[in-house]
């Protein structure tokens, strides 16, 4: 279901490319990881986000790949399910650099996505290289 959310390349997503860029220098941004408190704390996705809020559920190794939406190659995309262990109200994702801690990558804020215990939601976090 798609739905309006507020999407960033953090500063040490930026520092991952470049990185990555000059020699593979940097782990490969692919974990994605879900949380629940941005919409109480009235935050978006900022730049400096180093962490979900509230970190919830194991992190998916997602699978990456490249796409096209304006230039050839401008879109880094990681696509990941993760199952609730209990009722949530996920309303954060991120895509780091690790299975735990690691560095933020991409962090997200949309509405609240209620799950209860069992649900699976995928998540599509898409990098647009403009």
């Amino acid at each position: 279901m798609p739905f309006s959310a507020n999407v960033t390349i953090t500063n040490t997503g930026k520092n991952t490319i470049s990185n990555r860029l000059v020699a593979n220098a940097a782990p490969v941004p692919k974990y994605i990881g879900i949380g629940t408190g941005a919409t109480s704390a009235a935050r978006g996705a900022l730049p400096t986000d180093t962490a979900l809020s509230t970190e919830v559920e194991t992190r998916a190794t997602g699978t990456q790949s490249i796409e096209t939406q304006t230039t050839t190659g401008d879109t880094y995309t990681v696509v990941g399910t993760i199952t609730a262990s209990s009722t949530r109200a996920v309303d954060e994702a991120a895509i780091f650099d690790a299975t735990s801690s690691g560095n933020t990558f991409v962090s997200a804020t949309f509405n609240p996505v209620n799950l209860i215990s069992g649900d699976s939601i995928q998540l599509t976090l898409k990098s647009k290289f403009q």
